[in-house]
């Protein structure tokens, strides 16, 4: 298959984890995110700059998000806040920063 030289400037990423539940079991997340493409010039812009927090990174590229529900079962609507509240869960920035760099460039295929 031939390559397009035309990219959309969105790119689509699951964050999949784990989460404690108040009885130490894990709890398996699987939720998406809808994030601004970068260039690779930008990409290694921000790999150089390791000590900005992940949350900065991730409030300028995710522009929305799938499978995010609230306490009540029912969809959560993407917000920055709600982005910086689920942030707020130790290791989720990070984890979703490393999702995106490892999803929005080209892979090898098998």
């Amino acid at each position: 298959m031939a390559l397009k030289l035309v990219f959309s400037n969105t790119v689509g990423i699951r964050i999949k984890g784990s989460i404690n539940d108040p009885a130490g079991k894990p709890q398996a997340f699987d939720f998406g995110l809808t994030c601004k493409r970068l260039t690779q010039a930008e990409v290694g812009d921000v790999m150089r700059e390791q000590d900005r927090p992940a949350i900065d990174f991730l409030e300028e590229v995710v522009q929305g998000w799938s499978d995010v529900k609230g306490e009540d079962g029912q969809p959560v609507a993407f917000s920055l806040e709600g982005l910086r509240t689920m942030c707020s869960i130790p290791g989720m920035a990070l984890l979703a920063t490393r999702a995106y760099l490892a999803e929005v460039g080209a892979k090898e295929k098998n």
